[in-house]
């Protein structure tokens, strides 16, 4: 017993349930049941702490993960706020870039003789550059601007030539209008009106230069009426042109005014798109025109006028011919003909009801076949022009086609390639002849050659 006693006693004092000396002083028998009583509220205690410890388990596995460290912010002053990618103003997606640029080399060869002495040959380089923006601030509303290289005094070329040891060249005010379509603002049909009013180029349907040259830019006012809103029939199309052109403002008399207009329908027979032009163009005191001639000699006049002498010098007084005009203007394409490649056959006649003789009209004949559009397209050209004397203002008339003027007929042949989507090449050569030969010239054909380079972006 005491063998026993002596084990319970060192296995209390060693967990320290009682102290030692207590022990002493106790039965065996007491300091067993104590140690029972002790042991049993020892696991009452380990079964709690277990539970407990099984309850905060299941609460941490139903806990939602913890949220992952926040990363370190740099050690600046001040937080940095993300930069947005800049955007350019919506007023700048309105603009639209007019621009080209044409590099020519020009030849004239077997030139007519001048009073019986012959003309040698000729070479030169030339240049045309114009730039421009048109505005649009909605489908009713816009405007545009376009600056050309050119001679100021000549109102159909925008080539300058180069030479003159390298000097600067001319760049003048080419286009400058506002365009007006009412349309919804009013309750009309959108298109059915347009008006132009400053200076702007030729808006009347046309296909050739034969009457007026393509660089020729109009002053004063034009309208454009699209009668149909929508197809009748075989009819496409059908405008109607309105023009109120200034060429002279005078300030102590009558201003000069061309007034006219054109109906253009366009038809659709089958996969042939036909277009037409008749037109009309009445020349309110031409005799200004003619005038300028003594003060501007960059015109080109090729008409018969009326001249006086004024103190031993002689002055022009005006056109012998009044020029009331009517145009009859024609297009047929054909579609997909070569290689993909559409076919067009022009025609386009003028004659005019106030000229001073019989030499009072012209007709001009075409056939292109391509049209370049796109890298690797092509065009092959051939036209003939017969212009009689009194049939057209020789002022305004197609520069290129021998010297410019009236009193010209021959043909015309051309090659086009589109070397770049927007670089196309050109070669022209023109075979022009007079109708009826001026005093002092002699009749050679002029072979007038043209290889261009132009730019357009």
């Amino acid at each position: 017993m005491k063998t026993s006693g002596l084990a319970v006693s060192t296995v209390l004092a060693l967990v320290g349930l009682v102290p030692t000396a207590a022990l002493g002083a106790m039965s065996a028998e007491q300091r067993l049941r104590m140690l029972e009583e002790q042991l049993k509220a020892a696991q009452e205690q380990i079964q709690q702490l277990r539970r407990e410890v099984e309850g905060q388990k299941q609460q941490a596995a139903e806990a939602p993960p913890p949220a992952p460290p926040a990363a370190a912010a740099p050690p600046t002053e001040t937080a940095k706020v993300p930069s947005k990618p800049w955007a350019p103003p919506k007023w700048l997606e309105r603009i639209t870039l007019l621009a080209d640029f044409r590099f020519r080399v020009e030849g004239f060869y077997n030139q007519p003789e001048q009073d019986g002495e012959p003309v040698g040959s000729r070479t030169r380089e030339r240049i045309r550059a114009r730039v421009g923006l048109m505005y649009a601030y909605s489908d009713e509303l816009s405007g545009a601007v376009r600056l050309a290289t050119g001679n100021p005094n000549d109102p159909i070329s925008q080539n300058v030539t180069l030479s003159n040891e390298f000097d600067p060249k001319d760049i003048n005010l080419n286009w400058a209008y506002l365009q007006v379509a009412p349309g919804e603002t009013f309750g009309w049909r959108p298109g059915v009106l347009t008006v132009q009013v400053g200076k702007f180029p030729l808006p009347e349907f046309r296909i050739g230069e034969m009457v007026l040259d393509d660089d020729l830019a109009p002053e004063g006012l034009n309208q454009k009426v699209a009668v149909l809103g929508k197809p009748v029939g075989y009819l496409e199309q059908l405008n109607l042109y309105l023009l109120q052109w200034v060429f002279q403002e005078v300030s102590d008399s009558t201003d000069g005014w061309m007034i006219g207009g054109q109906i253009a329908p366009r038809l659709k027979l089958g996969d042939v798109e036909v277009e037409v032009g008749l037109g009309q163009l009445w020349w309110y005191n031409a005799d200004l025109i003619a005038q300028q001639l003594d003060s501007n000699s960059s015109l080109e006049n090729t008409n018969l006028l009326q001249t006086a002498t004024v103190d031993g010098d002689t002055e022009i007084l005006g056109y012998r011919s009044n020029f009331n005009q009517t145009q009859l203007t024609a297009l047929a394409t054909f579609p997909d003909v070569v290689l993909g490649q559409p076919l067009r056959l022009g025609l386009d006649w003028v004659y005019n009801w106030g000229a001073a003789t019989d030499q009072d009209f012209g007709v001009q004949g075409s056939v292109r076949l391509g049209m370049p559009k796109k890298r690797g397209d092509w065009a092959l050209s051939l036209l003939y022009q017969y212009l009689q004397q009194e049939a057209a203002i020789s002022t305004f008339t197609w520069s290129d086609f021998g010297y410019g003027g009236t009193n010209v007929k021959g043909p015309v042949v051309a090659i086009d390639y589109q070397l770049f989507d927007p670089l196309t090449l050109t070669g022209r050569t023109y075979f022009v002849n007079y109708i009826d030969t001026p005093a002092g010239a002699s009749n050679a054909t002029l072979v007038r050659l043209q290889l261009d380079a132009t730019l357009r972006w």
